[in-house]
């Protein structure tokens, strides 16, 4: 494929020259398309554009976005949590929805969103892209609540290329849930240049769009955890005959243990009496 190609070729090399077009331009919201501006190497894009998105399907896949940044030495497992905020979702879901139906198939949908940090109140940047191809939906994050420094940086940078990443995005890797969705979860070096790499990844949105993503018969218990993470909901109260079950599995793993002591302690006073001359 062209794209996976083309983006290889990037590292290392300068910043591939694109051109963004708003199709969306508010000061917490910027919504385009962009394109190569090389004539040879967008003949060769082929994205499947435009596409009509159902507005519930496209909320649903932004409201089941998760990101999991890679802690420091003294907190190094942090948890997942959602890319988006509710606002952010509904808000994206409309812009998207109209930039995803104009796009032509050279085109990747951009977006940026700018908010204040909740503790320093400073200005932060999330931008990306996404484009389907193959019927596989690619989703790009070149930054997440980056903290911008200045508004050159943080604003018309942004604006003009979504893909530059500020800094690394502290080594976030995209996720999604259901996890079973996901084809890939990779760095995308798109930006170019010895820029920090985005983070990429790829669902099958053929069977995602063909599934009803909550009944409980396709759940498995990972993906209702992060469900449960990502909504802060708690665990339903399992039936009094479901409690009686493990019950009894907790006591009859507790004899399997008691049998298992009592079989080491004998090997071990054996063991002993063997070695007295």
């Amino acid at each position: 494929m062209f794209v996976g190609s083309l983006l290889l070729s990037c590292v290392g090399c300068a910043n591939p020259a694109m051109t963004t077009r708003a199709m969306q331009d508010e000061p917490s919201l910027f919504v385009g398309l962009a394109s190569l501006n090389d004539s040879g190497e967008l003949a060769q894009v082929q994205h499947n554009h435009p596409m009509e998105w159902n507005e519930a399907d496209l909320h649903m896949i932004l409201t089941s976005l998760l990101i999991q940044k890679q802690g420091g030495i003294m907190d190094p497992h942090k948890q997942p949590r959602p890319v988006f905020s509710p606002d952010d979702s509904a808000h994206l879901t409309t812009a998207l929805r109209k930039a995803f139906k104009a796009a032509r198939p050279s085109d990747w949908v951009v977006f940026a969103l700018w908010s204040s940090s909740p503790e320093s109140q400073a200005l932060e940047v999330t931008s990306g892209g996404m484009f389907l191809q193959d019927q596989r939906l690619h989703i790009i994050l070149a930054n997440h609540r980056e903290r911008v420094s200045s508004e050159v940086e943080g604003i018309k940078g942004i604006r003009s290329n979504p893909f530059r990443s500020l800094r690394d995005i502290q080594k976030g890797k995209l996720s999604f849930n259901p996890a079973r969705y996901m084809i890939a979860s990779r760095d995308n070096w798109l930006a170019g240049g010895y820029e920090s790499p985005a983070s990429e990844l790829v669902l099958d949105l053929k069977a995602l769009l063909a599934t009803d993503r909550f009944s409980p018969s396709i759940m498995t218990e990972k993906d209702t955890a992060v469900e449960r993470f990502r909504t802060g909901s708690a665990p339903t109260a399992s039936p009094p005959s479901e409690v009686g079950e493990l019950k009894k599995e907790i006591s009859n793993l507790k004899e399997e243990l008691s049998r298992l002591q009592d079989l080491i302690t004998r090997q071990a006073e054996e063991r002993s009496q063997q070695k007295i001359p």
